[in-house]
């Protein structure tokens, strides 16, 4: 088996990913065969290289009659005799006074050969070209191209290229003037190919040959993609009868079986320093050229008959593809192209109502998904632009029928149809093995959310700005931002979380223009996606994972952030931030409001459900994470007993960070007693050391002047007093989760783990457990089989404004994540410093919060149980269902 990443590992891992990776065996006419003997249309033709389909009969009887007659391929500095065919041929064709052929293997061994062609014969250096414009890779053909993306990586563009925009015969004017007397040639294509099937307009080319003429400047015509019928015309400057200097041609040449590629040039430009210094040792071969006599000969028989039908063909398919427009304005934004050269292109899905749309389209993968989408489904291969990742490209061979246009639109319509409704879930199947057609598509703009932000005054600007950075936690979550999504299972949703760990890049997923405090100031902020799931995050090697949470940190300082806020499991894989900080933006975890939200929902419940704290029994599930430890140290306010819960799987490292734990519960509970806080472990605290007061023997002495100077603050040391006055321990620790939670009434889940770990067998009636884990602890089981137990879902926050992130993370409008609201809090503040990093959250930082939550109004939102709020009367009912169980049981 050979390898499949030698050839080029970064496409190698694009084509994977959006399974674009087909390995054809075999070509015919407009179709190729995969090795498990499926066909598919061919909607690419090679970027139009490939004009009569594959395998094409005159192509092969040329190289045929090579074969036969052993015409030697290679003979320079000779003058090949089929070699001289094509150039007789090409002379004959081409428009004006282009006679000479300079032969080459590329359409950009052609620019280059045009580039040096063109200062040769002005004796100027300044090659001038079009913005978007493509003209090829290798370094003056990639100079020459107006796409920096393209260019900066390797230098380009070296000096002596300029750029205008296109289509603006002022902007050519203005540079002839200004700089006329350096510039050697302005170089131009007809259809803007890969900048998006952008024709020139009416009289442009023209203007731009006048110019030219008048400034003295070579005008080179690029008809690498556009030549050989593949406008409708032979040359696609035939339009208007434009007669360049320089004409450009490769792609179809070849007949899509032979690199070819040709710099055609007139007298007025051809000089001897060209014509001696210039040369190719593959250049003017017999082969490659008798294949491009083949081609042209095809083109041109009975009466260029092929080259008509492409033009008829060519408007059907533009005509269906504007009604296709038409009937979708809200999706496509522009149709476009000329001949078989055809550009949809689609409006930017930044706020359609799903993160992952978003996403992708942020990421440049819109149409890799939609192509892989055609390809696996409908067996239709079409290639996004990188040029323009928004434009689907239909250049389908020459040869294309009107059949099989009409089968390309007809699927391309299922497609608008999907986006139109937002049922993404059919885009996304194909990712997880289900390549299924649409039989029904369901409607789900009802369901579909769009960002709603603080409006703002005219003029007015916000006062800072934030980022936060998020992922999807658990399958659940994919369904609350893409409600297209509930149709698939489970394991179907974790499949999905799978395919997306693959693309291993941030990428913005909303942007919120405005949200405003009740003081009046106004934050701006973005939510960056990091694509894993809670699984992933937590099993792939956490230097790939940590990479890419810091690259999205860095995009959200490169958007102007002050702060970023590190959401769900990113806060916990970067060790609590510490992995991410220090790069020129304030880091926050979140955990310190998410801790107090959480703890006020908790003790909200507890009062809804008649439980009075100082008299309940509680548990803290992931109590040595960052959130469970401060969620232990607050609950110790009020409760006097306390089950710490560690990690079964790590029993040692767990014991040991637990019992730290209690050490601190208890330093902290002995400095409320001083303070004169009397309330939980505190109390527990005073009543202790008046009863070891009433005993009589040395021991209880010694252990209660010890408890009063707070000397030896450890659980070994409480567990003796209470061994001497024979009471239960008010704190303990554990690793069995289900023998624990049947002990207690109020529960904090706040564990880092990828799977569920509390069950409805594992709780007593009238318990109240508040989530706050992302991905959740508690199983789904447990609202549907437990009736008589109040779960919370962690502790969200009502913000001042009735502001909302898109599909909002599931939740209502003007109400979200407690983590988020951190990091919003802090940009509203102003307070761009490092919050709630590491594992030890200050209690201090959590007050601060919670005065900022007063100053900003942002307040705990109403309680949530099954991603819906809940009532009194509703939670009265849970109550009193905990009540009759509660007899039941025993009787």
């Amino acid at each position: 088996m050979y390898k499949d990443d030698l050839l080029n590992p970064t496409l190698a891992k694009i084509l994977k990913s959006f399974k674009l990776d087909k390995n054809y065996l075999r070509g015919e006419g407009n179709y190729l065969i995969d090795e498990e003997g499926n066909r598919y249309l061919d909607f690419i033709a090679q970027f139009g290289a490939v004009p009569f389909g594959y395998n094409p009969s005159i192509v092969w009887q040329a190289l045929d009659q090579v074969r036969e007659n052993q015409i030697p391929s290679l003979v320079q500095p000779s003058l090949p005799g089929e070699a001289l065919r094509l150039a007789n041929m090409l002379a004959e064709l081409s428009p004006g006074e282009l006679c000479y052929s300079t032969f080459c293997q590329s359409g950009a061994e052609a620019v280059e050969a045009a580039i040096k062609l063109a200062r040769s014969a002005t004796g100027r250096r300044t090659i001038v070209s079009a913005y978007r414009s493509f003209h090829g890779k290798t370094l003056g053909a990639l100079s020459a191209t107006g796409r920096e993306v393209y260019q900066t990586p390797f230098g380009a563009p070296v000096p002596g290229f300029t750029h205008i925009p296109f289509n603006d015969i002022e902007a050519l004017e203005n540079i002839l003037q200004d700089q006329g007397d350096d510039i050697a040639g302005f170089i131009v294509e007809p259809v803007q190919g890969e900048g998006g099937m952008i024709p020139a307009e009416p009289g442009y080319l023209r203007e731009v040959q006048r110019l030219c003429n008048q400034y003295g400047v070579v005008f080179i015509l690029d008809e690498i993609q556009t030549g050989l019928g593949r406008t409708g015309y032979l040359f696609a400057c035939e339009k208007e009868g434009v007669e360049p200097d320089i004409l450009l041609l490769a792609k179809a040449l070849g007949g899509g079986m032979i690199p070819l590629g040709v710099c055609l040039s007139s007298p007025r430009v051809y000089n001897d320093d060209f014509g001696s210094l210039h040369s190719s040792t593959f250049a003017n071969n017999n082969l490659s050229c008798a294949v491009g006599c083949a081609v042209l000969e095809e083109l041109i028989r009975d009466d260029r008959r092929l080259i008509r039908e492409v033009k008829e063909k060519g408007e059907y398919l533009l005509n269906r593809a504007r009604e296709l427009g038409e009937r979708y304005p809200d999706i496509i934004k522009e149709v476009r192209g000329q001949g078989l050269m055809v550009g949809m292109e689609f409006y930017e899905m930044k706020d359609c109502g799903s993160f992952d749309m978003s996403y992708l389209v942020d990421q440049g993968a819109f149409t890799a998904l939609l192509a892989g989408y055609l390809l696996n489904v409908y067996q239709i291969r079409l290639a996004p632009f990188l040029n323009n990742p928004m434009t689907v490209r239909l250049e389908p061979t020459l040869t294309i029928t009107h059949e099989e246009i009409d089968y390309m639109m007809d699927s391309l319509e299922t497609v608008c149809q999907i986006l139109s409704q937002r049922d993404y879930a059919w885009l996304y199947r194909y990712l997880i093995g289900d390549c299924s057609r649409p039989e029904k598509i369901t409607d789900y703009r009802p369901t579909s959310r769009q960002v709603l932000s603080s409006p703002l005054k005219p003029q007015e600007e916000v006062n800072h700005k934030f980022a936060f950075i998020i992922h999807y936690p658990a399958p659940e979550d994919i369904v609350a931002n893409n409600p297209s999504f509930k149709v698939l299972s489970r394991s179907q949703l974790y499949d999905f979380l799978k395919w997306q760990s693959s693309i291993t890049e941030p990428g913005i997923v909303c942007h919120l223009p405005a949200l405003r405090s009740k003081t009046g100031i106004a934050a701006e902020g973005w939510l960056i996606g990091v694509p894993f799931g809670a699984r992933e995050i937590m099993s792939l090697p956490r230097e790939e994972v940590v990479d890419v949470i810091t690259k999205a940190v860095d995009m959200g300082r490169d958007l102007g952030a002050g702060i970023v806020g590190l959401g769900a499991l990113t806060s916990v894989v970067t060790r609590g931030g510490r992995s991410v900080i220090g790069r020129d933006v304030a880091i926050t975890s979140g955990n310190s409001f998410t801790t107090l939200m959480a703890m006020e929902a908790l003790f909200l419940g507890a009062e809804k459900m008649h439980i009075n704290p100082g008299e309940a029994s509680g548990a803290v599930v992931g109590a040595t994470g960052s959130i469970g430890r401060a969620c232990a140290l607050i609950m110790s306010e009020r409760l006097e007993d306390i089950t710490l819960l560690g990690n079964p799987q790590h029993v040692n490292s767990s014991k040991h960070r637990l019992r730290s734990l209690v050490g601190d519960m208890l330093l902290y509970a002995h400095q409320r007693w001083e303070a004169g806080e009397t309330t939980g472990l505190a109390n527990w605290m005073v009543k202790v050391w008046r009863m070891l007061g009433q005993e009589s023997n040395s021991q209880a002495g010694q252990l209660r002047d010890q408890l009063k100077a707070g000397k030896d603050m450890s659980l070994e040391f409480i567990q003796n007093i209470a061994g001497v006055l024979k009471i239960n321990c008010p704190v303990q620790v554990s690793l069995d989760i289900r023998a624990t939670l049947l002990q207690c009434q109020l529960v904090v889940a706040a564990s880092n783990s990828p799977d569920y770990l509390i069950y409805p067998e594992y709780l007593s009636p009238g318990t109240v457990i508040c989530d706050v884990a992302r991905p959740a602890d508690v199983s789904p089981e447990v609202y549907h089989r437990r009736d008589d137990v109040l779960v919370l879902e962690g502790g969200l926050v009502q913000y001042p404004d009735n502001i909302r992130f898109g599909p909002n993370l599931g939740y209502r409008d003007g109400v979200n994540l407690a983590c988020l609201s951190e990091t919003i809090l802090l940009a509203l503040e102003g307070d761009f410093r490092d919050y709630s990093i590491g594992m030890k959250l200050p209690l201090e930082t959590i007050q601060y919060l919670r005065q900022l939550g007063k100053k900003h109004g942002f307040s705990l939102a109403g309680l949530v149980m099954g991603s819906q709020e809940i009532t009194d009367e509703d939670i009265e009912t849970i109550y009193q269902n905990s009540l009759r169980l509660n007899k039941a049981q025993n009787l």
